[in-house]
């Protein structure tokens, strides 16, 4: 098969996986997403609630949505604002099917090495994960700090980054990530089958 079909075969087929398991997706990832933005939330004043799939405002699609409690300060003991993120499941399920998408369809030169990029894009996976989808989620909480602290226009480092993902910037991270993967599995294997024998001298 032709290295354009093989690409236009796995598109139809990653886009049919993703609006079919979008919602299923986000409800399975939505512990990862809440644990991920709860480790982000220390030494913060803030606390996450919980993060859930539910229904989206127009009821056409669903959403997962991050109920947080935002504090003027860490140590007060009242939060000031009860605060909502939210991100589209079709938009959370973006990064593991491109991300997969890609790996699965990159050139092997035996099973062994795809069995091996798989394993190693699982890591891979989560990081891109806590850095696309988690990170969105928290920035309702971070505009919500800096308008509590005085900023009628809050413009957070949250922002910059939500701003950069939603520009393309998320799928240079996951062809970025791809490509990474693919390539130390592709030295790898050199590596181990490149060892050299070293004739031993002569006995006595």
């Amino acid at each position: 098969m032709r290295p354009e079909s093989r690409w236009g075969l796995a598109a139809v087929a990653a886009l049919a996986i993703g609006v079919t398991c979008a919602e299923p997706y986000a409800r399975l990832a939505a512990p990862y997403y809440a644990a991920v933005d709860r480790l982000i939330a220390l030494g913060r004043p803030w606390d996450i609630i919980s993060v859930e799939v539910q229904p989206g405002k127009s009821h056409l699609s669903a959403e997962l949505q991050l109920w947080a409690w935002v504090r003027r300060h860490a140590e007060d003991a009242n939060p000031a604002a009860k605060v909502q993120g939210r991100v589209q499941v079709g938009e959370a399920v973006e990064t593991p099917m491109v991300f997969w998408t890609l790996l699965l369809v990159w050139p092997a030169a035996s099973i062994r090495q795809r069995i091996t990029r798989l394993v190693i894009g699982i890591p891979a996976h989560l990081a891109l994960e806590a850095c696309t989808t988690a990170t969105q989620l928290i920035l309702p909480m971070a505009q919500a700090s800096a308008m509590l602290a005085g900023d009628n226009e809050p413009v957070t480092g949250w922002d910059y980054w939500s701003r950069f993902l939603e520009a393309g910037g998320q799928f240079v991270l996951v062809g970025g990530a791809a490509t990474l993967v693919a390539s130390v599995v592709r030295r790898a294997r050199p590596l181990r089958s490149g060892a050299v024998n070293i004739p031993s001298g002569p006995a006595g």
